[in-house]
């Protein structure tokens, strides 16, 4: 069940992104978009579900640069995915590898529990509404896509 949240979640996330772009009231966060686009190009071509954990840092960058109207959007996103990055780290899960179906050895009710909240987090409609929100305004604003 919380690969699926996980795919479904990434599929989510990668879709909106797919779709973003930056903004007029920030040269520097548009500069950072088209920096980090071929990035998040293949991250979003890879069709992994866990490929998404790779955006995190250029995300972070993107949620420093981002206009102040998007801070908490980015903020939202951001810190769901944080969420899940830390929940694998803390139990010792690679994401390319973690199946839910079959619990890795040493892992815990706890780890597994909160590797399937934080995999939900990610799909939930505050953060699906967030990745929205930065998608709009980029459609609004910015005539760069995030990836291509």
């Amino acid at each position: 069940m919380a690969e699926r949240l996980l795919a479904a979640a990434a599929s989510v996330l990668l879709a909106a992104v797919l779709l973003t772009g930056c903004s007029e009231d920030g040269d520097d966060y548009c500069e950072a978009v088209a920096e980090h686009q071929g990035a998040l190009s293949e991250i979003a071509a890879s069709g992994e579900p866990a490929a998404v954990l790779g955006a995190l840092d250029i995300y972070r960058d993107l949620r420093e640069q981002a206009p102040t109207d998007l801070a908490d959007e980015w903020s939202t996103v951001v810190g769901a995915l944080a969420d899940l990055d830390e929940a694998l780290d803390a139990a010792g899960v690679d994401p390319a590898s973690y199946d839910p179906k079959e619990t890795p050895e040493g892992l815990s009710d706890a780890e597994r529990t909160r590797i399937e909240g934080a995999a939900r987090h990610l799909g939930e409609p505050g953060t699906r509404a967030a990745m929205a929100g930065i998608e709009q305004h980029a459609l609004d604003v910015c005539k760069t896509p995030l990836a291509r």
